[in-house]
């Protein structure tokens, strides 16, 4: 069997060409490192070196073409230990991340990703689309290392949630609307409206929101179409199927028929939380809280 220490012999010799210097790199006595040459030759069954006490020894036809092949394993012994103790870290190997829609859209998702890329190199990212009760239920069952989701009264024993994002509210609206070029537009002026909400298998999120509106604006809770997702909400509410209780970042999307408002006497916001399981990578979380900390109030937004 090839030993690994036999290998970085022979590649140091094959540098050097010189038996004395090669051991004092190596750190070991010229007949140890002459002794495992030999034992690599043996194993082998062919000769490495040409060996003239009246000049340098020299590599044979073999000794060139598995000089290269020794440094090629040497380097890939390297990297697999390399990226074995970084997985151990949680900063290599594979990561899965989910995100909600609206953690990509408000543009969280990208500047993580990026800054995960610059400082674990080695880790190899596949990030995922899901929905809040998917990803809790996933990373519970440690399926998913950890996303971007919104926040939930309650969370499975096993998830921890740090809060990451917090921005406004706005009413997506048919350019054609009755309200869509009001001067002030008023929490009290959508009594009459049906509202179009990305609703998820539960009961908890922006409809809290649209309860909150409601009251605010001094009416019953509003007759509600579900959807499952923004961007079929949008598309119902150009046709005239409503009016949408959407982030501030939704904004960011240009779809024909559609306007933003902004409500002069509401000012409610939606927050995004960092979820993962209590024995998540302690640097890789770390890392990402950090940087989310340097971030300036809505500069992810821009």
């Amino acid at each position: 069997m090839i030993e690994n220490r036999h290998l970085h012999a022979f590649v140091v010799l094959a540098e050097e060409l010189h038996f004395g210097r090669a051991a004092g790199r190596l750190n070991i006595a010229q007949s140890a490192l002459s002794t495992q040459i030999m034992r690599l030759e043996d194993t082998l069954g062919t000769p490495l070196l040409m060996r003239n006490r009246r000049s340098r020894p020299a590599l044979t036809p073999a000794g060139h073409l598995f000089l290269e092949e020794a440094r090629d394993i040497l380097a890939h012994i390297g990297r697999a230990a390399r990226i074995t103790l970084l997985t151990g870290r949680g900063e290599g190997g594979p990561v899965s991340i989910g995100y909600v829609f609206s953690a990509a859209i408000c543009g969280l998702v990208p500047v993580v990703l990026r800054h995960l890329h610059e400082r674990f190199p080695m880790l190899n990212i596949t990030p995922q689309l899901m929905e809040t009760p998917d990803q809790l239920a996933a990373i519970a069952d440690a399926r998913l290392t950890f996303g971007f989701t919104r926040p939930r009264p309650v969370y499975p024993d096993a998830v921890v949630t740090r809060l990451v994002h917090s921005e406004g509210i706005v009413i997506a609206m048919p350019v054609h609307h009755r309200l869509a070029s009001v001067a002030s537009l008023r929490a009290a002026d959508l009594a009459e409206e049906t509202f179009i909400v990305p609703q998820f298998h539960d009961k908890v999120g922006l409809i809290d929101n649209l309860g909150r509106l409601a009251e605010a604006g001094g009416f019953p809770s509003p007759p509600v179409h579900t959807t499952s997702d923004f961007i079929t909400a949008l598309c119902m509410a150009a046709g005239g199927g409503g009016v949408v209780l959407a982030p501030a970042s939704l904004q960011k999307l240009t779809l024909e028929g559609i306007v933003f408002r902004e409500l002069d006497d509401f000012h409610d916001h939606l927050d995004l939380v960092l979820v993962s399981r209590r024995d998540a990578p302690a640097s890789l979380i770390t890392a990402i809280e950090d940087f989310v900390r340097t971030l300036r109030p809505g500069s992810i937004s821009t």
